[in-house]
């Protein structure tokens, strides 16, 4: 293993096997991409792509058990050591098709005409299995400088992708580097093409960009270029207080937290986020936890502005009271996940005052130092934790099912999680046969 520091070492013996094996049947072949940019700005190394003057059937014939993943774009998976390595023949492209795929690609026999294709300087510097580096476009210099830099002529690497815009973005904020003067102008000039690029490919940069450890300096970039206003489904960050981003840096590094603030902090409705949501597609999960916590938000924010206006004999038991039933009624209908998400955004989001309201100021502190404890003491989160069922209620009552029943069991679990009533089947039974009597 020629002196790898940043990768499984099995994972670069079985890479540098591959590449061996290439040489020794007269083949130029060389890491390229990722892993020698990642491994150069000391970063873990997850995976390994080659680049070879081997044809695809001149690598299956060495490799009789690659698999052959894009044999159109020269690329065989062949494994090794227990680990995969796409392993692509030097090439060429041209006649890109709505600013994204080639429509034709021709094999080469150097690899320096290889790297002219690729996107950043930063991804187009080859490592023989020597550990040599070739570095035609000075990529190494960008990363001691911090740039993300297009290879050649910007306008000309973004007109063939134009999803190379954001992953400039997505570089840029992740690895806190800036973007080359030339590279930036370069984006703004073609980022009307971002229009053609499917949804799922924009979202997929957005997720790694929310997800690195410096998503402020992404979302600024944004608000800067307005790139996102030009994508399929449009969606503006400018109105959006700089100050206020910088808290993304500081929530857990997970894109959905940056994703729920940024919501929040362009003060989108839970009914409006999950449409734009779908249309960025999101999994129903993901949207459905997002919409749970900006509708938890929503909540929160209304029962405050009332409780400003509420004359209470005694104000500090009162509000106490009043924001712990109602932080306990919105936990049992939107879910504990959604009551951890709001607090883990606001404990942030806190700190900048006027965010929101003088009623978020005033008494968002008692509720963050509190809900917690509040969740705890619960004990009941759904009708399920009740040790009274359904079909327990039916037989001791002699009743037919109907709406009344779902109705009396959320009363019941209503009643335990605010500590009216123990979670015990005799004393439940009591209380919803009480129910059931002031009904009929």
């Amino acid at each position: 293993m020629k002196n790898w520091n940043y990768i499984l070492p099995a994972m670069a013996a079985g890479g540098e096997q591959v590449l061996q094996k290439l040489n020794d049947h007269g083949y130029d072949a060389y890491f390229v991409g990722g892993c020698v940019r990642d491994e150069l700005m000391q970063r873990t190394v997850t995976d390994m792509d080659i680049t070879t003057s081997a044809t695809p059937d001149q690598v299956i014939t060495l490799f009789p058990d690659s698999i052959p993943t894009g044999l159109q774009h020269g690329t065989v998976t062949v494994r090794s050591g227990g680990h995969h390595y796409e392993v692509t023949t030097f090439r060429t492209e041209s006649g890109y098709e709505d600013y994204r795929r080639p429509t034709e690609v021709h094999f080469v026999d150097r690899v320096e005409e290889d790297l002219k294709r690729r996107d950043f300087t930063m991804n187009a510097i080859a490592r023989n299995v020597k550990g040599e580096l070739l570095d035609p476009f000075h990529g190494q210099e960008d990363i001691k400088l911090g740039l993300v830099k297009c290879v050649g002529i910007a306008e000309d690497r973004f007109e063939e992708d134009a999803l190379r815009i954001m992953r400039g973005v997505r570089f840029a904020s992740v690895f806190n580097f800036d973007l080359d003067s030339d590279t930036w102008a370069g984006m703004l000039r073609q980022r009307d093409k971002l229009g053609y690029i499917a949804m799922e490919r924009v979202r997929t940069e957005m997720d790694k960009m929310m997800a690195g450890p410096f998503p402020s300096k992404g979302v600024q970039l944004l608000m800067d270029s307005r790139l996102t206003e030009y994508v399929k489904s449009p969606i503006s960050f400018i109105t959006m207080d700089r100050k206020w981003v910088t808290y993304l840096d500081k929530l857990p590094q997970n894109a959905v937290y940056r994703y729920e603030m940024v919501l929040l902090l362009l003060q989108i409705r839970s009914t409006d986020a999950n449409t734009l949501l779908r249309e960025w597609t999101f999994s129903g999960e993901t949207r459905d936890r997002i919409t749970k916590m900006l509708a938890f938000h929503e909540e929160i924010l209304a029962s405050l502005e009332a409780l400003n206006l509420q004359d209470q004999s005694n104000e500090t038991n009162g509000h106490y009271s009043a924001l712990r039933t109602n932080w306990i009624s919105l936990v049992l209908h939107l879910g504990i996940e959604a009551a951890q998400d709001w607090l883990t955004i606001n404990n942030q989001l806190l700190k900048e005052e006027g965010i929101f309201s003088s009623a978020y100021n005033e008494h968002c502190p008692l509720l963050l130092r509190e809900a917690d404890s509040w969740t705890k003491e619960m004990g009941v989160y759904q009708v399920k934790d009740l040790e009274l069922g359904g079909a327990d209620l039916l037989r001791e009552t002699g009743r037919k099912g109907g709406p009344w029943l779902g109705r009396t069991m959320k009363i019941l679990l209503h009643e335990v999680a605010l500590g009216h009533i123990p979670n015990v089947h005799d004393d439940l039974l009591q209380a919803a046969k009480k129910v059931i009597e002031d009904e009929i």
